[in-house]
């Protein structure tokens, strides 16, 4: 996530993929860097133990949410 916020610093857009667990964290995280603005997207924490096929699945369903995020912003 730090790559992220020194990203969004230099002016990089960047989206941040956390699972649910660590989702409040990740924003508290972000708002302490200065960065309260910064796009996460939501992934189920169960795909450590996926098939690449079935990994590629559930981000074909956030694909379109990543892209907005990257291309038009908060």
């Amino acid at each position: 996530m730090l790559d992220a916020v020194n990203l969004e610093t230099m002016g990089v857009p960047t989206v941040t993929f956390v699972v649910p667990a660590f989702l409040e964290a990740a924003r508290a995280h972000a708002r302490m860097r200065g960065i309260p603005d910064l796009r996460f997207v939501v992934i189920p924490n169960d795909y450590m133990s996926e098939t690449d096929e079935q990994i590629a699945a559930k981000i074909e369903v956030v694909f379109d949410e990543v892209v907005d995020d990257l291309t038009v912003g908060p």
